[in-house]
């Protein structure tokens, strides 16, 4: 008797529930528009063509700064194997460090030669301190053995690999490009 009370029941809620389907309802004329929507403006492009910087380092937050930091690592060690120096100079035209870094990866396209081995990896990173416009962010990073060679591979000069080298950067948030550039930069 008692499951025959519960079946009844059931029957006459889900009769309830589906009549009210059933009957012609009109739309609510005040829902959003079915149109497509105005979409944000892309970014403009930031970085060489074919290695731009990437979104989430464009962000003008902490996590923004972080992903521009391992961006400029990775830029670094794609430029060295090229070797070409603007793209360095495009992202941190106040920078020394990396104007340096510049020449001599163009002083040695310039004079034939090329750079063996010399990757830098990011071993540990202390938390992007922000301050308006800018930040600062503490890092240690590691470098593999690294050598200049001329045409014939002859090694010119060589540097041994470290793994302990205390860095750090210095970024400036460009309203023009929405996106971080380089201040300052030191590796070791």
């Amino acid at each position: 008797m008692r499951d025959l009370r519960w079946v009844i029941a059931g029957l006459v809620v889900g009769t309830t529930l589906l009549s009210g389907c059933s009957q012609k309802v009109e739309a609510n004329d005040t829902l959003p528009s079915t149109s497509t929507s105005p979409t944000t403006a892309s970014l403009p492009p930031v970085g060489p063509a074919d290695f731009p910087v990437p979104d989430e380092a464009r962000t003008k937050d902490a996590a923004g700064a972080e992903a521009f930091l391992r961006y400029f690592i990775d830029l670094i060690n794609r430029q060295r194997a090229v070797p070409a120096g603007q793209p360095l100079r495009d992202l941190g035209p106040q920078c020394q460090e990396c104007l340096r870094i510049a020449r001599v990866f163009d002083d040695a396209a310039t004079a034939g030669r090329h750079f063996e081995g010399g990757k830098l990896t990011l071993n540990s990173l202390a938390a992007p301190l922000l301050d308006g416009a800018g930040a600062l962010i503490s890092f240690g990073a590691g470098q593999e053995a690294l050598s200049l060679a001329d045409q014939t591979g002859a090694v010119l000069e060589s540097l041994p690999a470290d793994s302990t080298l205390g860095s750090g950067i210095t970024l400036t948030w460009s309203q023009t490009d929405n996106a971080w550039l380089v201040s300052g930069f030191n590796i070791g």
